[in-house]
């Protein structure tokens, strides 16, 4: 059984992709804005967007919903989406969203993790409410090791220089 605590203490940037919703520690975003020209990374796996140019540097671009497999014709057009600019270990990188809801104080209730084959479990460290929806809280470090693992995966197994998202 999991075990639950509480945490008051940070602010979450509340966001969407499709019917879902997420959080991420406020203070894991540098930024949110409209998603710019995105120049792709050829044969690489669908969740890597590409890379884009912003504010006088290149950041890896990382898909949500290609990530969780969300699909496409749930929600409105891709071109309403925008950019989270996330800081990760190895500096700043994007995530495709769908909408920046608020910044927001969340009572979360953090969780370990009970599947440790599941991945995509590792990037969800709590749950919480917000305006009757609810979050998964997801670590920022996490979901970019995740996304490196899935990206790097799919580079060796179509025997492809091996790849990171790393600058």
């Amino acid at each position: 059984m999991n075990q639950l605590t509480f945490d008051n203490s940070e602010r979450y940037c509340v966001f969407q992709c499709a019917d879902r919703w997420y959080g991420i520690p406020a203070l894991a975003v540098r930024s949110i804005v409209p998603v710019p020209n995105i120049t792709p990374a050829p044969y690489s796996d669908p969740i890597l967007e590409g890379v884009v140019h912003l504010q006088n540097e290149f950041l890896p671009v990382v898909n949500l919903r290609a990530l969780t497999e969300i699909q496409y014709d749930t929600v409105a057009e891709t071109s309403e989406q925008q950019l989270a600019v996330l800081l990760g270990p190895q500096g700043a990188w994007g995530l495709i969203i769908d909408r920046a809801d608020s910044l927001a104080s969340l009572e979360v209730a953090l969780s370990e993790i009970s599947n440790h084959q599941d991945r995509w479990a590792k990037t969800v460290f709590g749950s919480a409410s917000y305006r009757n929806n609810i979050l998964q809280i997801l670590d920022a470090d996490a979901l970019y090791q995740y996304a490196e693992s899935l990206i790097g995966g799919f580079w060796q197994g179509n025997s492809t220089p091996m790849m990171t998202l790393s600058r």
